[in-house]
């Protein structure tokens, strides 16, 4: 599917980045870990696990993609905080995105863009009915088998 090796292809991711809140001015910064499994049933799944810099504790995030297509997808983000959240994607040549909209309490977007050498810049934004918003941004790369 297009050319994008996250996701679509089976395989372990890195990243980092910053994560801010609407509560507060300070930027806290992140590693991510993806574990992209092999299409099976038809659906893809995926485990990212977030680990805050300075935090002993760390968020498992379990992603559930089925009805694709080349074009889109359904999504499903399942964690202990949320419970269980279900989405839209979209892809094209240059970018994944999919998006949560209502009834779960947590309503957000992200987005993968894809660069040249592979790896991809990420977009986050959620909010939650209490109106506390986070604003994530990071790359992602394919882990080498050397690190």
């Amino acid at each position: 599917m297009y050319a994008h090796q996250f996701i679509f292809a089976p395989g372990n991711w890195i990243g980092e980045g910053n994560v801010s809140f609407s509560t507060s001015t300070e930027k806290l910064h992140f590693y991510t870990k993806w574990i992209v499994r092999e299409l099976e049933d038809e659906s893809i799944s995926c485990e990212q696990t977030v680990e805050m810099q300075g935090a002993n504790e760390h968020v498992t995030n379990h992603f559930l993609l089925t009805d694709i297509t080349s074009d889109d997808f359904l999504i499903t983000l399942e964690n202990d905080m949320l419970g269980q959240v279900t989405g839209k994607g979209v892809v094209d040549e240059s970018r994944i995105a999919w998006e949560f909209r209502g009834g779960s309490g947590l309503e957000g977007f992200e987005t993968f863009k894809l660069q040249e050498g592979g790896e991809y810049l990420v977009h986050s934004e959620y909010a939650s009915q209490d109106h506390f918003r986070s604003i994530i941004d990071a790359k992602i790369w394919r882990k080498k088998d050397e690190d």
